[in-house]
């Protein structure tokens, strides 16, 4: 009862199988930081999805920063705020539920307080993990998410100096902090939110969590806290609890990492899994042989690569609670 009062008190303003191997080959989109991707405009491409019933729980959308259908937006709750990029799939069916993908970006995306508002959605935004989600995007290798698979898309940003988990991020495996980092229990409160704001909308059996390096971390954060609550989880360069592997034992989990990391050591996936199928899991595990940190691009099919994984989507919108 508490947990509800908390969220209820809340404020929005508006502002499985063996190990998988894959041999490397030279690509730039393999190894290079997520914080290095080529910047284009926002300004070039806006959309403002059409408003609904449901969504009137939520305070309006920032004006001005519409960008491929994501709108942004600022969760408040006991003195903290997080700002997230929303996306609602359109034209919205009022008879149908549909899927929503938490998206945990990575430490280069966090937002700066030198940056202006719209700079700080650029800065995430605009990384094709990002836009990959929207069916505006347009790509080498586009897997057409939004055409195959209507979804909403719930993308929150942290701060400059926050972390989804309090621990080193080149540690590795670590031992669970008491409590959430703030970005990641306000992304909790938020979440609630936005499932009780699209009540009628969304689809509660088909929530999956992805995250890709400091968001892997987090990925695998999330699922520890909350096992009951995702469909599926896909945490990309992340590391984990062992301890707690079988709490989210029978939660379909496909991680990926490169074995030559030099960011996330490749121990925190590798730690993971054998945790888990230790206590009778049944996880997917791919590791990218010779690959370095940023192996996303073959997880979410940002470009045509021998290494990328095709089944990757229709293996995570296939999973119910």
């Amino acid at each position: 009862m508490l947990a509800l009062a908390c969220l209820m008190s809340a404020t929005l303003y508006s502002l499985r199988g063996p190990l998988g191997l894959r041999r490397s080959v030279a690509s730039p989109l393999a190894i290079q930081s997520h914080r290095d991707e080529q910047q284009e405009p926002l300004t070039s491409r806006r959309l403002t999805p059409a408003p609904t019933a449901s969504a009137s729980l939520l305070s309006p959308a920032l004006p001005g920063l519409n960008y491929l259908g994501f709108t942004a937006h600022i969760f408040s709750q006991g003195g903290n705020s997080l700002v997230y990029y929303l996306y609602v799939p359109q034209p919205l069916n009022p008879q149908q539920r549909y899927p929503l993908v938490l998206l945990l970006h990575g430490g280069g995306e966090r937002s700066l307080p030198y940056y202006t508002a719209a700079q700080n959605e650029q800065l995430l935004l605009n990384q094709s993990y990002v836009r990959v989600w929207s069916s505006d995007y347009q790509g080498p290798a586009n897997p057409h998410i939004q055409q195959r698979w209507p979804c909403f898309v719930l993308v929150p940003q942290m701060k400059q100096g926050q972390q989804w988990v309090n621990v080193p991020i080149n540690g590795g495996s670590y031992h669970q902090p008491a409590q959430p980092s703030i970005p990641l229990q306000l992304t909790k409160a938020l979440l609630d939110r936005v499932l009780q704001a699209y009540a009628n909308n969304i689809d509660r059996t088909r929530l999956y969590v992805t995250g890709l390096s400091n968001g892997g971390y987090g990925t695998w954060d999330a699922i520890e806290r909350w096992p009951d609550l995702f469909a599926a989880a896909a945490p990309i360069a992340g590391a984990g609890d062992p301890s707690l592997a079988a709490r989210i034992k029978d939660l379909p989990i496909w991680a990926f990492h490169g074995s030559a990391d030099p960011v996330v050591p490749v121990s925190g996936s590798r730690d993971m899994i054998a945790a888990l199928r230790a206590v009778g899991g049944h996880p997917r595990y791919t590791e990218f042989a010779g690959a370095g940190h940023g192996v996303w691009g073959y997880v979410y099919s940002l470009e045509n690569s021998p290494l990328r994984v095709s089944d990757f989507f229709p293996w995570l919108f296939s999973q119910h609670r």
